[in-house]
């Protein structure tokens, strides 16, 4: 069982599953992020321009590092696009032998074992 995962609705944080609130009343971003560092709360993940990453129409929560998940604890494989952040998925090209990544909000193609190895 990992953190639980909230979503912000006018600078108050809510149960992304049941709805309930959390806590409300924050002046900004960086308060709602101090508050989720802690205590054990997970924020959606979103990119540089912070527009969450959606999948199916639901929130992606980064865990443990890369390991992202669903709101309904589904885990997915996905990864962050090395120029604007965005939610990249694995593309389905058979005549690639490598995994390529397509980044959902940009378009940019890569790598994403071959980005790790250049960092």
């Amino acid at each position: 069982m990992g953190p639980t995962k909230v979503i912000v609705k006018e600078n108050a944080l809510y149960e992304a599953v049941g709805g309930k609130l959390i806590k409300a009343g924050f002046a900004s971003q960086q308060d709602i992020e101090d508050y989720v560092n802690h205590h054990y709360l997970a924020l959606p993940v979103v990119d540089k321009k912070g527009r969450p990453w959606l999948l199916d129409w639901k929130p992606v929560y980064c865990l443990r590092g890369t390991q992202y998940e669903t709101v309904d604890d589904r885990k997915v494989h996905l990864a962050r696009c090395p120029d604007c952040g965005g939610m990249g998925i694995r593309s389905d090209e058979f005549a690639v032998e490598s995994d390529v990544i397509r980044c959902t909000t940009c378009g940019h193609a890569f790598d994403a074992r071959l980005e790790m190895m250049e960092t």
